[in-house]
């Protein structure tokens, strides 16, 4: 039995205002306020720190070395709302800073929709956005601050100027000319060949793209993209070469990997994608299965495999971390996965459904039971466990965070209590499950949480010991020790081609992960600390 034909459309159950609350409080979530966390927020908050007070907006810095990692577009997105009001305060700036970035989720959302409804599916915008917050990479995405939020709006806006080339090319051009420009924001220049890959392959595969408005389209956007790529490569030419120089060299180092392991970066390609993807892949099977023969007659598909083939490809010859170069396939994933959620029979829809009910429901207990023996101190296994890896962590009861979490946990338990759903609430109740955890462990745990991941009390540790008025060394150029010291205490670490070398400076602040790699005989060590998940420790050492 399946869950609808074609001569009779799904009735849903599901209840729009229901799910746009859903969706809100699920986008609302990422503007939790909270410490930097690693890998790449204290380099966000230092650099937009740096470009508001040093005025250098062309080239990032921290700590006077300029950071070659995320392209400077990036960070002023953040930098000219907060130079407009004149924010100077660190914790406003963290705040508005995750403001600004659920904004830009937000976008993400509404571009999908966009993109969605004009599947040939039935209603489907709304499954792709509640598909898509529901996969776990996506969540691990848009829950940071990373350029890789913005690289995913340009793909957003890439395939929504192919679904409007024809009947508005002009205003199609522009969008994919702003997609291209935010493809470029990527750590390498990867995704704006993947970008142009699919312009050339998609006319040679199918006579539907080749018409004057898709090639109007492309002369629009590309021409733009490339005037305005120039005149940032040679303002960055005129005013630091040398930067120039290390910016190309790594830029335009995409293919990376040695031919000899392409075999096990494949495999560890696969393993990444089987969890990173949940639940889309499943979905996604079983939309190559349902519509095999009449798959590429949508042409938003077509545009979603090339898509999935070349960062497939281009992911596998890159010897970076899986997750730092195939992470938009998240977007094809979603699109394919949403067209055939009506066809799941139910049998299956009431296994994953269980299933899926199982993990959250299991996930949720465990989280209110870790907030209620943090509330009431009670001394156990557990308690001794969850404080372990803290630092100067008091529980302090919140009463509007204590509210979200009833609310939310009310919501769940309402969106799961519907019996003989179909496809299209299996993907709401997998939603709102993740939803339901994502902000439940926000709402209750979240400042034990950032007490085992803020790096706060070990500068402000540190910062009594250290001379103000004189220069301190630090091991290496755009480390985080730089980007955590000038960002909480202003503090600028001077970095140099000499390993340690006093020669520099009379006192240093480093990151190492054996003590025997500081020189005792040169230096002697005042602090030393370390988060308790860390495995390497930091050190104030002066020069004896």
């Amino acid at each position: 039995m399946l869950t609808y034909n074609s001569q009779k459309k799904p009735k849903r159950k599901d209840i729009p205002w229901i799910l746009f609350i859903l969706g809100l409080i699920w986008v609302f979530g990422t503007s939790f306020f909270h410490s930097p966390w690693e890998p790449f927020e204290p380099f966000v908050l230092a650099i937009v720190k740096s470009m508001m007070v040093n005025h250098s907006w062309l080239i990032p810095y921290i700590s006077k070395t300029p950071y070659l990692k995320i392209q400077p577009f990036y960070f002023w997105i953040y930098s000219v709302p907060l130079k407009l009001f004149n924010v100077k305060n660190i914790y406003y700036i963290a705040n508005i800073i995750r403001l600004i970035n659920t904004l830009i989720i937000f976008s993400i959302v509404i571009l999908m929709a966009k993109i969605g409804l004009n599947l040939k599916a039935f209603k489907n915008g709304r499954t792709v956005v509640l598909l898509l917050i529901s996969t776990i990479g996506f969540i691990n995405i848009a829950y940071q601050l990373s350029p890789t939020i913005l690289v995913l709006v340009g793909f957003c806006l890439f395939i929504y100027s192919l679904v409007m080339h024809r009947g508005l090319p002009g205003i199609s051009g522009w969008l994919m000319f702003i997609g291209l420009l935010l493809n470029s924001l990527n750590y390498t220049i990867e995704y704006v060949f993947i970008s142009l890959l699919v312009l050339i392959l998609l006319p040679i595969l199918d006579n539907f793209w080749r018409t004057k408005n898709y090639f109007i389209t492309i002369l629009i956007g590309v021409s733009l993209f490339t005037c305005i790529f120039y005149l940032y490569c040679k303002q960055l030419q005129l005013v630091n070469i040398n930067f120039y120089q290390s910016w190309k060299y790594q830029y335009l180092n995409v293919f990376t990997i040695k031919w000899s392991n392409i075999c096990n970066h494949f495999i560890n390609e696969i393993k990444f994608l089987l969890w990173y993807l949940i639940p889309g892949w499943f979905l996604v099977i079983w939309s190559i299965y349902k519509r095999r023969t009449q798959l590429f007659e949508d042409k938003i598909i077509e545009v979603s495999f090339v898509l999935l083939f070349l960062f497939l490809v281009f992911s596998l010859l890159n010897k970076e971390y899986v997750e730092v170069t195939i992470f938009p396939i998240i977007i094809p994933i979603v699109l394919i996965g949403s067209l055939e959620v009506d066809t799941i029979r139910i049998s299956i829809v009431s296994l994953f459904n269980w299933f899926g009910n199982f993990v959250f429901g299991t996930l949720g207990i465990l989280i209110w039971l870790q907030y209620i023996l943090l509330s009431i101190n009670y001394h156990s296994l557990t308690f001794n466990i969850v404080y372990k890896f803290t630092q100067n962590y008091v529980f302090k009861f919140d009463i509007y965070s204590f509210l979200l979490a009833i609310f939310i946990t009310c919501l769940w338990l309402f969106m799961i209590k519907r019996r003989q759903i179909r496809g299209r609430e299996l993907v709401t109740n997998w939603a709102s499950g993740s939803t339901y955890i994502i902000i439940l462990f926000l709402s209750l745990l979240l400042p034990w949480f950032d007490s085992i991941l803020s790096f706060k009390p070990l500068v402000l540790d540190s910062y009594k010991y250290i001379n103000k008025n004189s220069c301190i060394y630090t091991n290496n150029s755009n480390s985080l020790q730089s980007a955590l010291w000038y960002y909480y205490v202003d503090i600028n670490l001077s970095s140099s081609i000499y390993q340690l070398s006093h020669q520099l400076c009379g006192q240093s602040i480093i990151s190492v992960n054996n003590l025997s790699e500081i020189n005792s005989v040169d230096w002697k060590i005042i602090w030393q600390g370390k988060r308790p998940i860390d495995a390497k420790s930091y050190y104030y050492l002066i020069h004896k």
